[in-house]
Formats: C-alpha cells, sequence, structure tokens
C-alpha cells in the first residue's frame, strides 16, 4: 500500500471511533403460571435461557402469561436509545407462525439498578427499558406451541436487537383439554361405539 492510500485509510479510521455506540446487552421475559419464573433472552445472570426451556403442560384455562420482560441498553459517544419493544408470536408448533404482536416498552431507569434477572446494573450510560403489561400466551386450543420472541431498541445509529443471532428466542409449551371435557369425549366415543354395536 502506497503512503499517500495509507495517510486517509488511517484518518477514517481514528473518525469510526470517535462515533457513538449504542446497543442491548441483556433481555428478559417473566413467565407466570402459578408462580413466577424469570427467563433471559441473553445477559450474564444466573436466570434460566428462555431459549429451548419446556414451559409446562396447560389445560385450556390454565394462567400462562409474560407478566414483565425487560432489556438492558447501553450507549456512549454520542449515541442514544429512544425507544424499544418485545416482539412474539405464538403458533402450533407443527404449523405456520403468524405474525408477530408488539408491546411497546416504557424507560425504567438509568444506571445504577437492579434488573429484573438480579444483575447490578452499574455502566455510565446503561439503561433498563420493559413493560408490565400482561401478555397471555394460553391459546385456550390443545396443542403443542411453541412462543417465540425477539426484543428490539431504536437508537440514533440504527435499530438494535436481542434476537438469538437472528433465530429469535423459542420456548415450548402443551396445551391440553380439561379433565372433565376430556372425560365427556371419552365417554361420548365410548356411548357412539356401544350404539353401533347395536
Amino acid at each position: 500500500m502506497k503512503l499517500k492510500t495509507l495517510i486517509p485509510l488511517c484518518g477514517l479510521l481514528a473518525a469510526g471511533t470517535s462515533f457513538g455506540a449504542t446497543g442491548i446487552f441483556g433481555s428478559y421475559v417473566d413467565i407466570f403460571t402459578t408462580t413466577s419464573t424469570v427467563y433471559k433472552g441473553e445477559n450474564f445472570s444466573s436466570k434460566a435461557n428462555f431459549q429451548g426451556a419446556s414451559l409446562g403442560t396447560f389445560d385450556l384455562t390454565d394462567t400462562l402469561i409474560i407478566t414483565q420482560s425487560q432489556i438492558d441498553t447501553f450507549k456512549n459517544s454520542g449515541g442514544n436509545v429512544t425507544g424499544a419493544e418485545i416482539n412474539y408470536r405464538v403458533y402450533l408448533t407443527a404449523g405456520s407462525p403468524g405474525g408477530y404482536i408488539t408491546e411497546s416498552y416504557n424507560w425504567q431507569s438509568d444506571a445504577n439498578y437492579n434488573d429484573i434477572g438480579g444483575v447490578s446494573i452499574t455502566g455510565s450510560g446503561d439503561q433498563a427499558w420493559g413493560s408490565t403489561a400482561d401478555i397471555n400466551l394460553n391459546p385456550g386450543v390443545a396443542g403443542d406451541y411453541t412462543v417465540e420472541v425477539f426484543f428490539k431498541a431504536f437508537t440514533n445509529e440504527g435499530d438494535r436487537f436481542s434476537n438469538n443471532g437472528g433465530s429469535n428466542f423459542k420456548a415450548t409449551f402443551t396445551v391440553v383439554p380439561e379433565p372433565a371435557s376430556a372425560a365427556l369425549g371419552l365417554l361420548g366415543t365410548v356411548l357412539l361405539l356401544r350404539r353401533r354395536r347395536f
């Protein structure tokens, strides 16, 4: 490389380091069934991973909700985070996923704070964004389901994502008929078969 080519390149590299930096360094969902369990999308928290989690088996009317969700963002050197959201969808695992539903986040706190994963956040420019709106995940129809989520932060440098490297965070659960309705269905089948024999 010639020296006169190298000098402008060095100038560009030096200018590039003065730009701001923004991003997401933590993401969480709090799932409530009969108790509350915080799962991490990503972070150094000791919480269980949402990715690949089995949330359990539920009947048609059982509680399965996201009670709160949160992301940790950073900003420095002129970077600014201006908003955030969670995007989610619930679909039959063997079916086709539908579109995402978006829940906007509110700014919750600047550092210093403890996030919902129990991590003490102390970095200058670190912020918590989240929502405490209940998101019902139980579709009320029997089947095996996937719940898929990703998180987005809006910044003056473009959108930032917490999305499992582009694959999104996915957990599974099963919805079964209530014992009473299953028993009625079985009784109806037995009576129908008995009637056919006579």
